[in-house]
């Protein structure tokens, strides 16, 4: 009976630890839809309506929505594969579109944007640059590498000759 127990403990933390995950996930999800409406709303000419803009910017993690949210490792061109510790905020700067700086990084993964934690970000964000995921083209906007998320180029080698888009 007491390992049964032990084993329900263990499987509610597992629970709990995946609908933490889910749910920085849909705050991503919605703070990513938030931006991308914003930068239709530009193209379009429509630019911020007048209510919006009386109120002042609302936060990216406002607009979070319930969906499931799936994902397959992130790999640069080169075949290295993101660790998945990483892969939110990869991710999130992904789907922007655009570069972004650390606060609102923080809010699109799910992360508090007091002092201490956008800083924890922003030195994430750095280490990213430097392992090739990221770029800091402008000091502090962080942007997507070239070639991250793109497969490798497929490639045989056919009787020793390298054969390019298999």
């Amino acid at each position: 009976m007491e390992d049964l127990r032990s084993q329900i403990a263990a499987l509610e933390k597992e629970l709990a630890d995946e609908e933490k995950q889910l749910e920085r996930w849909s705050t991503a999800e919605a703070a990513v839809a938030e931006v991308l409406a914003e930068g239709e709303d530009e193209v379009a000419g429509r630019g911020p309506s007048a209510d919006a803009g009386s109120r002042g910017p609302a936060p990216v993690a406002a607009a979070a929505a319930q969906r499931l949210v799936v994902s397959a490792p992130v790999m640069r061109a080169d075949g290295k594969v993101l660790a998945e510790a990483n892969e939110d905020v990869v991710l999130a700067l992904a789907s922007a579109g655009r570069p972004l700086r650390a606060k609102p990084v923080c809010e699109a993964v799910g992360w508090d944007t007091d002092h201490r934690p956008v800083e924890r970000m922003r030195v994430k964000l750095k280490r990213l640059v430097k392992q090739g995921w990221l770029t800091e083209d402008e000091v502090g906007l962080f942007a997507i590498a070239p070639g991250v998320g793109e497969l490798a180029e497929p490639t045989a080698v056919v009787d020793g000759a390298v054969i390019e888009d298999v």
